[in-house]
């Protein structure tokens, strides 16, 4: 029974492995207390939604559940010395698991997220490694025990992961997976011409612009640096539903990244109804499909799955798998396993990915992102204002840099 938390007791008689950041500093290690070795945070509230707990009273979740085999000894990859432990009735000892977050980056991720609800995630592109992952609101894992009840009872939810469990709507931050569609099918080209009214009407209603906006005669190109709704509703239509879902199933929405967590700690982004995931098949009319293209209609996206989407047109058009473990280590130094990268999804072609991001560029020089702009470091983004139909917004920002040789993508 998952409730029963007996075992856990158990294992807490003896020391876990270390859970090590990618410079090897110590971000959860154990320590004797009243018997039990409970964990100790050296580097405080850093990445706790991501590690997780490991508590008597309330579980595990996080890496300290999907680990807990390595962190304990018990699992069967960590050699030979487990296999003799059991047999002399030994407990096995712990390994130590390096992961691939980078703690003055995780720092800054939550530092910028003080006060705030949001979330921020950063991965290498062209691996797939997590850099970053912060939530906000935050908790602090020396404190759980005894501010169980007012993390769990506070409306701003603390203890959960908006970072990776968290789906929001992608407003026009979508309207890079609806490019990537339509050009890789040839529908559009960067200097397609079109003459926006400052309404598209369509299928008895009309997509119209952010704050009303009309931008008369322009190129695709200038339409994803200002976020022109209805000339990406008309381009939504063009391309049509069954190639628009299928270029968003291509990035990775519609199935879970393969990410090693607990199934429930990663969302699944893709179209909802009721809070439930609507097939990809699922028809729409066009004027759904216009607004779909928008980032709108009944879209939800993680910042994983948008960070995913910005190390997609990063990489040539590749999703790399995103992971967290970069080496285990057993208990007598050898290293038991290594990350290799791996291509998860082929999202565009590479030709698409360099179109993509010289648009995405300008974005960030002429467009919707200008504050995203670095000094002497090329960037390429996207905005995107997300309605959520209550009145209030959800503010996104995509993007990678160096542009011209891209070592970091963000959302």
């Amino acid at each position: 029974a998952p409730e029963n938390h007996r075992r856990i007791a158990q294992e807490m008689k003896h020391p876990r492995g270390d859970l090590l950041a990618y410079d090897g500093s110590v971000l959860a290690e154990s320590a004797r207390r009243s018997g039990y070795y409970r964990r100790r945070y050296p580097q405080g509230a850093l990445a706790v939604h991501l590690l997780g707990y490991d508590s008597v009273r309330y579980g595990r979740t996080g890496l300290e559940a999907e680990l807990n085999d390595v962190l304990t000894g018990e699992s069967l990859e960590l050699g030979a010395q487990g296999w003799v432990d059991r047999i002399l009735g030994r407990r096995p000892q712990g390994a130590d698991v390096r992961l691939t977050l980078v703690p003055a980056v995780q720092r800054a991720a939550q530092q910028a997220l003080k006060g705030q609800e949001g979330a921020v995630v950063a991965l290498d592109p062209g691996t797939g490694a997590l850099i970053a992952a912060a939530s906000a609101p935050n908790f602090d894992l020396r404190r759980l025990e005894d501010r169980w009840e007012s993390y769990s009872g506070d409306p701003a939810a603390p203890l959960f992961d908006r970072a990776l469990q968290g789906l929001f709507v992608p407003g026009s931050a979508f309207k890079v997976v609806t490019a990537a569609a339509a050009l890789d099918d040839g529908a559009v080209e960067p200097g397609s011409q079109f003459t926006d009214t400052g309404t598209y009407v369509v299928y008895g209603g009309k997509v119209t612009n952010y704050g009303g906006a009309v931008y008369g005669t322009h190129d695709f190109t200038t339409a994803l640096t200002l976020s022109i709704n209805t000339t990406f509703g008309k381009v939504g239509n063009d391309v049509g539903r069954r190639k628009l879902t299928g270029g968003a199933e291509a990035f990775g929405f519609w199935q879970r990244p393969p990410l090693a967590l607990p199934g429930e700690a990663i969302a699944i982004s893709g179209r909802y109804r009721d809070g439930k995931l609507l097939e990809p098949t699922q028809d729409m009319d066009p004027l759904a499909t216009a607004w779909f293209a928008c980032g709108q209609e009944n879209v939800l996206a993680s910042p994983l799955q948008m960070a995913l989407v910005a190390g997609a047109v990063a990489n040539g058009g590749r999703v790399m798998a995103p992971y967290l473990v970069q080496e285990v280590v057993a208990a007598g130094g050898a290293t038991v396993s290594t990350a290799e990268p791996q291509v998860w999804l082929e999202a565009m072609t590479p030709q698409t990915a360099a179109t993509l991001n010289g648009m995405m560029q300008r974005v960030v020089t002429a467009g919707t992102g200008t504050a995203a702009a670095l000094e002497g470091i090329p960037v390429a983004g996207k905005t995107g204002t997300g309605e959520k139909g209550d009145g209030t917004n959800v503010a996104w920002f995509i993007g990678f840099a160096p542009a011209d040789d891209p070592q970091v993508a963000v959302a």
